[in-house]
């Protein structure tokens, strides 16, 4: 049982050319080219099918060291045998004949040109540690197994490429045809690379803006905590307002039921005071009147005094005229008064 590459990741790694599009067929990786062009080839295809062993799964792993082919084959190599199961290239499409004798060209023709050189026949025709050294010679980098994988697939697609001249005539994949397959090949590894090294530029600008919005989500996210920390914040010094806003309110209320009380209290003392006021004038008014009722009476009792006083002088007058006038009786003796207790 065979297995595939899984993952975005991995399909964008192997992608190399800006023409291909990806698809999976019979449980395996399989990425197409339908890359159209005028020159002897109409409505063509190219497939590059990658068989991965199911006992030991394409492992990932990112590759930091020196880029020399040595070092890459040294840190990758291993797993790329063990897990590597097959690879085959075909092309299909309706090719032209090359024009006859008689100046007329063929009816196009639907050939399929395939590939299915072993691992052993491709590194004997394009040995590995040169391969890998040419590309990056060129300036191609390989930062991870995936990349390294790929770059080792092209390999196959080029040797079909090469033994079919009919294919190095087509144009496809935008080469220009060449009769030389030495040609051909300067020009298929010019094109890898130039189509790698524009990819590789894309993705390391995708990396820093994945990296960029990163750090913009980490800005967000801190933003998004300190507003939450200041909502947070003001919401417990809204409650802390609402509380005061209470607190006075209730105090308010209680403090206009006491000046209500107070006003109250006030005009009862008020109306009280008023009362006793008129009480007062009442009693002071009573109390002139009593007095001059008493004045009225002492008036009357001096006059009346005055008269009595003058009647009894009258009288003592009277008596002394009397005494004056009258003879003396003589006084009879008296008895001598005896000792007590003698008898």
């Amino acid at each position: 049982m065979k297995s595939i590459f899984h993952g975005r990741k991995t399909l964008a790694r192997l992608t190399l050319f800006a023409t291909l599009e990806l698809a999976i067929f019979c449980g395996a990786f399989t990425y197409l080219s339908a890359h159209g062009h005028g020159i002897g080839a109409s409505s063509m295809q190219l497939r590059e099918h990658i068989e991965l062993d199911a006992k030991a799964p394409f492992v990932y792993k990112k590759y930091t060291g020196p880029q020399n082919a040595q070092e890459l084959m040294k840190a990758l190599d291993a797993d790329y045998n063990q897990s590597l199961a097959k690879t085959k290239v075909s092309v299909s499409g309706k090719f032209t004949a090359k024009t006859t004798s008689a100046g007329k060209g063929k009816d196009p023709k639907t050939t399929t040109y395939s590939s299915d050189l072993t691992l052993s026949e491709i590194d004997a025709r394009y040995p590995r540690a040169e391969w890998l050294q040419l590309l990056l010679d060129k300036g191609i980098t390989v930062d991870d197994s995936f990349e390294y994988a790929s770059l080792l697939s092209k390999r196959y697609t080029l040797a079909l490429f090469e033994d079919n001249p009919d294919l190095r005539q087509s144009g496809l994949l935008g080469i220009p045809p060449a009769d030389d397959s030495e040609t051909y090949k300067a020009a298929y590894i010019d094109k890898l690379v130039k189509d790698y090294t524009k990819i590789q530029a894309s993705a390391k600008q995708i990396e820093r803006g994945k990296k960029t919005v990163e750090r913009a989500k980490v800005r967000i996210e801190q933003r998004k905590e300190h507003a939450k920390l200041a909502i947070e914040r003001s919401k417990e010094a809204i409650e802390r307002a609402n509380a005061q806003l209470e607190r006075g309110t209730e105090q308010l209320k209680h403090a206009k039921a006491q000046i209500e009380q107070s006003k109250k209290n006030a005009k009862l003392a008020i109306e009280r005071s008023k009362d006793a006021v008129e009480r007062a004038k009442a009693q002071i008014q009573h109390s002139k009147a009593q007095i001059e009722r008493a004045m009225v009476q002492l008036e009357r009792a001096k006059k009346e005094l005055n008269l009595q006083q003058l009647v009894d002088l009258g009288k003592q007058i009277e008596d002394i005229q009397e005494a004056l006038t009258a003879p003396k009786k003589p006084t009879p003796p008296q008895e001598p008064m005896l000792p007590q207790g003698s008898n």
